[in-house]
């Protein structure tokens, strides 16, 4: 027998087997301050484990032939958890919380790229880190064993984070916020504890759906005129024009001596190919243009035909270079109502006509280049995506691909091609444009306008409600406003 093997025998003292498996075993160690440990044999991969046991309450069994029997009721549990994760295909060696945690933290600075539409930027990495803090703070253990969390572990994390915002005054976080940080703790869970075989998918904790207020349900997510303002420009300078503009090492966008931004290409495709790809990212340019001037619905756009046309014979010629009729057929609604529209688009369709390849009467107005069918669904899906992440507004989604892209609003806005149509509709009523019109303008009822878009801003609308009225002024000043006291002296 080989010196060290002695030596590890003669250390070796009170050994007592578990029950049905000759290769798990506690036994006390000498060179160990007679600590009393588990030997566990994984058969199937061949590796060998030791743990220290111990209580719940961090004690340790006597260091003496005494504590024998306390030592063989904790290595028995141990056992009966460590076969049940062999049989389960788990890694026997446990993964605490924290290091799932820096595991996952150090994938995805791994993914930080200036390369425009690659891995995530130091932004998107500031956003998890500090998601991970708040999750952290939670569970506020880092040496806790994953496997060990109970099932409803994070069931009450909506409550505790809120009124822990408050406690470091802080503002109360949105429901999206910590609908962000819920999904950032799933993928934390996936790819580090169950891809590695930390933990079996079944024996993930529950990770609560954060449920959104009716209020906030019932609300469309529009663009406010700063968003709508950076879309337009940066599709119209760049994206269109196949370019990026470059980001430094500290996520600022480079300019040049001339003070000008500088760019790279982004087109995935060269020759003919890239400029059918230039040409359907203009056509979605204009149809974002013409969906902001017309509140037409997404799917109705893309049914359009050059028949659908007509000149405003009923303003001065000069206008009509400016407004044209749109005429919706039923079938090419969502209601299966016919409808018509008057939109001053006259210039985005001059435009498309010097676009596309396809300008008689039966060709669709937003037309694949290929084959003259509608474009699809992914093209403009896509395109909004790319546009979003060019805008700085958004930043690409974790499961994104060059198929079916996916993005992350900074907002927390949910931002799809509807939301030109929410925007539309949110704005014509602020401009005072009366409720009935707008409703019949956008084929839909007054009743629905008002649950669903009609953020009504009272303050707002004094100019509206004030036309066609004489109304004298008080005579004193406001002073009294929000005094209980003035208005109730006794």
């Amino acid at each position: 027998m080989p010196k060290n093997s002695l030596a590890k025998k003669q250390n070796i003292l009170d050994r007592k087997e578990i029950p049905g498996d000759p290769y798990a075993y506690v036994y006390r160690r000498v060179d160990r301050n007679n600590r009393w440990f588990l030997y566990y044999l994984d058969s199937d991969k061949g590796n060998k484990h030791r743990f220290t046991l111990k209580n719940p309450d961090g004690t340790y069994p006597l260091p003496t032939k005494g504590g024998q029997e306390e030592a063989w009721m904790l290595g028995v549990a141990k056992f009966i958890e460590l076969k049940a994760k062999t049989d389960r295909g788990e890694e026997i060696k446990a993964l605490t919380f924290g290091s799932m945690v820096h595991q996952f933290l150090d994938k995805e600075k791994r993914r930080i790229s200036s390369i425009p539409q690659e891995g995530i930027t130091k932004e998107s990495y500031r956003l998890i880190d500090t998601q991970c803090r708040w999750i952290r703070d939670y569970i506020n253990d880092d040496k806790k064993e994953i496997h060990k969390l109970r099932k409803n572990s994070f069931m009450n994390y909506e409550t505790w984070r809120k009124e822990r915002a408050v406690q470091f005054n802080k503002p109360v976080p949105k429901q999206t916020t910590i609908t962000a940080e819920m999904s950032c703790l799933r993928r934390m869970f996936k790819q580090i504890a169950v891809d590695n075989n930390f933990i079996h998918q079944d024996n993930v904790p529950s990770i609560p759906s954060i449920k959104q207020s009716k209020d906030k349900k019932h609300r469309r997510d529009d663009l406010t005129a700063k968003e709508w303002e950076e879309l337009e420009r940066v599709a119209r300078l760049y994206y269109i024009k196949g370019k990026t503009r470059i980001l430094d090492e500290n996520y600022t966008i480079k300019k040049d001596n001339q003070g000008k931004y500088e760019t790279i290409s982004n087109i995935a495709f060269k020759g003919p190919r890239g400029k059918k790809q230039l040409v359907h990212r203009e056509l979605s340019y204009l149809a974002m243009r013409v969906s902001m001037d017309t509140g037409i619905r997404p799917g109705s756009m893309r049914k359009l035909k050059w028949k659908d046309i007509s000149e405003n014979t009923t303003i001065p010629k000069e206008e009509r270079k400016i407004w044209v009729n749109i005429d919706v057929p039923a079938e090419k609604t969502k209601t299966g109502r016919s409808y018509r529209i008057a939109a001053p688009i006259a210039k985005f369709l001059e435009r498309i006509r010097v676009l596309t390849k396809y300008k008689k009467m039966e060709d669709y107005i937003f037309a694949n280049q290929d084959s003259g069918k509608q474009i699809s669904e992914r093209i403009w899906q896509n395109n909004l995506c790319e546009l979003l992440v060019e805008a700085r507004l958004a930043n690409w989604r974790e499961d994104h691909d060059s198929q079916t892209k996916k993005v992350i609003v900074h907002s927390g806005k949910t931002l799809t091609w509807y939301s030109f149509r929410h925007t539309y509709i949110t704005m014509r009523l602020s401009a005072g444009v009366p409720l009935p019109t707008v409703a019949a303008n956008t084929d839909t009822s007054m009743k629905y306008i008002q649950e669903h878009y009609f953020h009504y801003r009272a303050d707002e609308s004094t100019e509206i409600l004030g036309k066609g009225r004489k109304i004298k002024p008080a005579e004193e000043s406001l002073r009294w406003i929000g005094s209980v006291g003035y208005l109730n002296p006794n």
